[in-house]
This record gives structure tokens, C-alpha cells and sequence, in this order.
């Protein structure tokens, strides 16, 4: 006969859950730490003694909670994951599909925002070289696009955009587009943001609807998307 497991005391299990939420909120530091060093010596030019010596431990202690460098690329790419997905549970369903992108846009692409596009790139820029990065961040992506997927599907049936609009292939534009302001926020940091994103907003409404964008009058660069019309995005 299997003698049986002594269930744990209240004491035990207080213990217990002590212990992991002290854990979890030492893998947070350690992995704060990285997103630092990759952000200022780069994938490569960051190892883990480097890391180690950031998070204000020894790298035995740093492998207890990452084996490898690579472990803890998919950490920060899982917590990101965790973010992205909380952001979207957060959008209030009953906006139009325009002011939903501008909400969750503006979080990722304007102000203090900007300052994880230097580490996307970082994580970006391996994943060409290395085949495990690249399978840790390639998910990433397609749990967006499906995201994207699903409100496209939605502001078509309300008639925010064109009828007859390819639901994946408008939201692999849309990530082309917000990739690049990624790219240009992390290469050059001159602003918030906040007009690239507009100007972005602008060429997805004119790649849904069909209407005129980023046309000139003059001197002065007018935009098409931001006249009074219902199914115009809230720029």
C-alpha cells in the first residue's frame, strides 16, 4: 500500500506561496535588468555574467533562476506576451474598431512606450541569426495578428471598413506598418512618437476604406482620414 502524502499546514502553504512570490518578483528584477543590457551593450556584447552583475547577484545564483541567455530572451518575449494580451482583454469592445487601434496604439508607440523599441530590435535583429530566438518571438507576433484578426472581423460587420477587406491580410499590413515605427522609434528618438503614429493611423484608414491619405494641399500635408465621417479613425 502507497502511503499517503501529509497534505500541507496553512502554515506550510503560506510558506510556500511566500517563497514563489519572492521568486517571481526576483525573475522580474533579473529580467529588468537584462532588457537594460541588451538596450545598452546589445544581444551579443550582453552575457550572463553581465546580467548578473546588473541584477546584483552571482551568475551561479543567475542560472538557478535562467539556464541561458536564450531562457531569458523568452522570459522578457513571454512577459511582453502577457502584456499585449492583457492590453487587448482591456479595449472596450463597444468602440469603434478605429478609437480600439488607437488606444492599444498608443500604448505601445507614443511617449515613454518608445523605449522597448531599442530591446525589439535587439531581439529582432538575433532572431535572423538564430533559429531558437526566432522560434521563442515568431508566436509573439501571430497571437497579434489574431488579435487584429478578430476586430477586423468585427468593424467590417459594423461597416467601419470596406466590405470586402482580407481580415489577415489587413492585419499582417498593419503589423508591416507598426513594425516600422518600432524600428524608427529605436533608430531615431527626436520625438514622442506621437505624429508618426498618426501618420501611420492615416495609411491603414486608407488602406481599409479606400479613401485618400497623406495627400498635399499646398504647402501643408492634409489628411483625408481626419474629416467628419463615421467610419474615420479618432486621430
Amino acid at each position: 500500500m502507497n502511503q499517503l502524502e501529509t497534505p500541507l499546514s496553512d502554515q506550510q502553504v503560506k510558506t510556500k506561496s511566500a517563497a514563489e512570490a519572492q521568486r517571481d518578483e526576483r525573475r522580474e528584477d533579473i529580467l529588468s535588468a537584462a532588457e537594460n543590457c541588451f538596450i545598452q551593450y546589445g544581444f551579443h556584447g550582453t552575457t550572463m555574467q553581465v546580467v548578473a552583475k546588473a541584477a546584483g547577484m552571482s551568475p551561479g545564483n543567475l542560472y538557478r533562476y535562467f539556464p541561458s541567455k536564450n531562457a531569458i530572451v523568452e522570459g522578457l518575449v513571454e512577459r511582453d506576451r502577457d502584456e499585449a494580451r492583457r492590453r487587448f482583454a482591456c479595449l472596450d469592445r463597444s468602440l469603434s474598431f478605429w478609437e480600439q487601434l488607437a488606444q492599444i496604439g498608443n500604448q505601445y508607440f507614443v511617449g515613454e512606450a518608445q523605449s522597448k523599441a531599442a530591446l525589439c530590435i535587439e531581439i529582432w535583429a538575433e532572431s535572423t541569426r538564430n533559429p531558437e530566438i526566432d522560434a521563442i518571438n515568431r508566436p509573439f507576433e501571430g497571437e497579434v495578428a489574431a488579435q487584429l484578426v478578430e476586430m477586423l472581423d468585427s468593424a467590417r460587420a459594423r461597416g467601419e471598413v470596406a466590405a470586402d477587406i482580407d481580415s489577415a491580410a489587413a492585419a499582417q499590413m498593419i503589423l508591416v506598418i507598426t513594425n516600422g515605427l518600432y524600428v524608427r522609434a529605436g533608430l531615431r528618438r527626436d520625438n514622442d512618437g506621437a505624429d508618426q503614429f498618426q501618420c501611420a493611423m492615416q495609411a491603414i484608414y486608407g488602406l481599409l476604406s479606400g479613401a485618400p491619405v497623406l495627400r498635399r494641399a499646398g504647402d501643408k500635408l492634409e489628411s483625408h482620414a481626419q474629416q467628419c465621417t463615421p467610419q474615420n479613425p479618432s486621430l
